[in-house]
């Protein structure tokens, strides 16, 4: 402990090693006059402090990267390994809850309890806050794997589960919802877009990028060959090879592109651009992925009393789909997948819901 007087006080001062940082910090405290009663005192306040500022005893620390040291390693080895749109988003998910935890948070000293602390007080939405959690999951895995990090059982313990129904049967809408929520999309560019995408299925940004002569009305399809990363405004190839390939139009789908291509081509008259893409501003420049979702995000939670995001649209085709009787593996390829635990998930809860259905039905019929 040190002192030094100022404006005729006495700030008595201690050095110790925070615990969750590794970095040394200083407790103070004042007092009226500095003699050795006065010095005991400020000793025990002084402990005092460390001790309620400490999570644990800091003495069996040892050097560990920091939070932020961890995920610029991770984020290297992402720019090696996958799509610049992914990496992109991945990177500024992290920056963005790893800087709600604190950058220079040691790894060893990351509990589930320090991790929801630090994001429930952002008193973000449950959906924000899932979407820190499956990025951070998976970085923190990865740190496990690489040995960057240990006792990765108790840091991937962030949430309490939600039961498999539960989980499941958030990830798409109901017919009855779907027809509420597009009846309360009145900015007619979003509710056509989003009535394009639960009848296509596809990604929002394998939709934005589509252009007049990627619907081939005769044939009946769809041609998905690209896709536009929202943030850097570039139009690239789809999300896997898989996302290569053409969507057939069942009749409902045909008959609103006919609508959808008429309308688009009359705007770009009206306005007096050249643009072809199917979904366009008033200037012919990509529509605003962030816009699009803020509105539908906060129109869904008035209609529905929950937000829901674009890339529900997808798995409630899926659903509706499944409850028209289309096998798992034709919704898959529609989709684009390769191999899907959502579009599988979503394919066996519904199957399992008609089922019970099929059971209310005759369950109190008397024959005899």
């Amino acid at each position: 402990m040190w002192v030094q007087e100022r404006n005729g006080k006495f700030i008595a001062r201690e050095r110790y090693r925070d615990y969750m940082t590794g970095k040394d910090k200083i407790v103070s405290v004042t007092m009226d006059r500095d003699t050795p009663q006065a010095r005991n005192k400020a000793s025990t306040i002084l402990s005092a402090k460390i001790a309620a500022a400490q999570a644990e005893d800091p003495q069996e620390s040892r050097p560990v990267l920091s939070l932020a040291k961890t995920k610029k390693a991770y984020l290297d080895y992402q720019k090696k390994t996958v799509k610049d749109s992914t990496y992109t988003r991945n990177q500024i998910v992290l920056d963005t809850v790893t800087g709600l935890i604190g950058d220079d948070v040691l790894m060893d000293r990351l509990s589930a309890g320090w991790i929801m602390s630090k994001l429930l007080a952002t008193e973000k939405e449950p959906g924000s806050i899932n979407n820190y959690l499956i990025r951070l999951r998976a970085m923190l895995r990865w740190a496990y794997e690489n040995d960057l990090c240990d006792n990765i059982a108790a840091k991937l313990k962030l949430l309490p589960d939600k039961t498999e129904r539960e989980k499941v049967s958030e990830k798409y809408l109901e017919r009855e919802e779907l027809e509420l929520l597009l009846d309360g999309l009145t900015v007619t560019i979003w509710h056509h877009l989003t009535r394009f995408l639960v009848l296509s299925g596809l990604r929002i940004g394998e939709a934005l990028a589509l252009l007049w002569s990627d619907l081939d009305l005769d044939q009946r399809l769809i041609h998905v060959s690209k896709t536009l990363n929202h943030k850097t405004l570039e139009v690239t190839s789809p999300k896997t090879f898989d996302s290569v390939r053409d969507v057939y139009m069942q009749d409902d789908l045909l008959a609103f592109c006919r609508q959808l291509l008429a309308f688009s081509r009359r705007r770009a008259m009206e306005f007096g651009h050249r643009s072809e893409l199917l979904f366009a501003t008033h200037d012919g420049q990509f529509c605003c992925y962030d816009v699009y979702e803020k509105y539908l995000k906060e129109r869904s939670e008035d209609i529905l009393g929950r937000r829901v995001t674009s890339h529900v649209m997808r798995h409630t085709m899926t659903a509706l789909f499944v409850e028209a009787g289309v096998p798992l593996e034709v919704v898959s390829r529609r989709l684009g997948h390769h191999d899907s635990q959502i579009t599988r998930d979503i394919y066996f809860h519904v199957t399992e819901k008609r089922r019970q259905m099929d059971y209310d039905a005759v369950r109190e019929v008397s024959i005899i």
